[in-house]
């Protein structure tokens, strides 16, 4: 019988307080209602992402995060994470893929959504290496509010 997952809950919260700190670096006290970020990948062709704040509260906020990239198959162009912030607590967590329902902690395998066990951690770590990707190498573009 295969050992069951059980969350590493310290590696998560460590890495739950990098992402803060790495969107605080990226947004500042997210004043603006919208940021956009460009970098260009390997085919010369830029790299765009959009943070959306969708709601800001004294303890939380949550964001969106659309990542879009031209050179890729069309599936695989846009990636959107919802994230929230826990101002206080100073933690960040992607709380769902695309338009998805909320990911849980923990996933039996095999499931409906095909999700693997530890989808939530794998997409935490992935916010977290997109983020640092964007500190070395993105470039901000004005702020700009939907007409």
């Amino acid at each position: 019988m295969p050992k069951r997952y059980v969350p590493d809950l310290p590696e998560q919260n460590a890495l739950s307080e990098a992402n803060f700190l790495r969107l605080e670096k990226l947004l500042g006290d997210l004043d603006q209602p919208q940021y956009r970020f460009h970098w260009y990948g390997n085919a010369d062709t830029p790299v765009h992402m959009e943070v959306t704040i969708v709601e800001r509260f004294k303890f939380t906020s949550t964001l969106t995060l659309t990542k879009t990239n031209p050179a890729l198959p069309h599936p695989m162009q846009d990636v959107e994470l919802t994230i929230r912030m826990y101002h206080d607590a100073r933690m960040a967590e992607v709380v769902s893929w695309g338009n998805g329902r909320q990911l849980s902690g923990v996933y039996p395998y095999p499931n409906e959504r095909m999700y693997q066990i530890d989808e939530k951690a794998q997409a935490n770590l992935y916010l977290g290496e997109w983020l640092a990707h964007l500190l070395r190498h993105g470039v901000a573009e004005a702020a700009w509010s939907p007409s």
